[in-house]
C-alpha cells in the first residue's frame, strides 16, 4: 500500500529493492513471533506477548509509510528520500506484519475457547477486525493487476482513506486500552505511541499547510 495522502501520484511498479525490503521486513516479524514462542511459550503468556511485538512492529511500519511523505516535504534529507522510495515497501510490509498479528490473535482466542481472551476488549473487537479487513485491502490492492483494475480514481481514494482509517484505529485502540488495560510501563506501553500517532498527524497537517500555501 502507498500510505501517502499528497498530491504525488504513486508508483505504478515496485521499485528496485522493494521486494528486499518487504521480504526483510516481513522475515523480522516472523522471527520475532517464532522466537517469543520458542523461548517463552505458546501458552497464554507467550501468545500475549507475541500478541504486542507483533503490534508494535506492525505499527513502527506503518509510521515509517504514513509520515515518508510529509517528512520529505519539510526536511528533505536522504533519509526522508529513501522512505518516499520506499513508502509503497513499507506499506506492504505493513500489512505482512499484521498477517503475523492475526496468527498471534488466532492463537490466543484458540487458547481462550469458548470465552474470549481478557485481554481483548469490545473496543479491540469491533473496531480491530474492521481495521485488520482493511489493511488486507490496502495491501492487496497494492499489487499493480489489482491497482490497474481499480483504477487510479478508486485506487486513491481507498488507500488515502484508508491510512487515515488505520491511523484512527491504531489510536482509539491504544487510548481506550489505556482506561481499561493494566500495566506497569503505561508510558512504553500506550503513551509513548500515542505520542508517536500525534506527532505524524502534526507532520501531515504542517505539510498540508504549506502545500495550501503555495497555492
Amino acid at each position: 500500500m502507498d500510505l501517502t495522502a499528497t498530491s504525488r501520484p504513486a508508483p505504478s511498479a515496485a521499485r528496485p529493492g522493494d521486494w528486499a525490503l518487504i521480504a526483510a521486513g516481513s522475515s523480522l516479524t516472523v522471527a520475532l513471533a517464532a522466537s517469543l514462542f520458542t523461548f517463552v511459550g505458546t501458552g497464554s503468556d507467550g501468545t500475549e506477548l507475541a500478541l504486542r511485538m507483533t503490534a508494535r512492529l506492525s505499527f513502527a511500519w506503518f509510521m515509517l509509510a504514513f509520515v515518508a511523505a510529509p517528512l520529505h516535504q519539510l526536511r528533505p534529507s536522504r533519509l526522508s528520500a529513501w522512505l518516499l522510495r520506499r513508502r509503497r515497501a513499507l506499506g506492504v510490509t505493513f500489512g505482512h506484519s499484521m498477517a503475523v498479528h492475526v496468527v498471534c490473535i488466532r492463537r490466543l482466542f484458540v487458547l481462550n475457547a469458548p470465552e474470549r481472551p481478557p485481554m481483548v476488549t469490545t473496543a479491540d473487537f469491533f473496531i480491530g477486525i474492521p481495521g485488520l479487513v482493511l489493511v488486507g485491502l490496502l495491501t492487496l490492492t497494492s499489487l499493480d493487476a489489482l491497482k490497474r483494475r481499480l483504477g487510479p480514481v478508486a485506487w486513491r481514494r481507498l488507500h488515502v482513506t484508508g491510512i487515515w482509517v488505520v491511523w484512527a484505529i491504531f489510536f482509539f485502540c491504544l487510548v481506550d486500552s489505556v482506561g481499561r488495560k493494566t500495566t506497569n510501563h503505561p508510558f512504553l506501553a500506550y503513551y509513548a505511541f500515542i505520542a508517536v500517532l500525534l506527532l505524524g498527524l502534526a507532520l501531515r497537517v504542517l505539510a498540508a499547510r504549506r502545500r495550501a500555501s503555495r497555492v
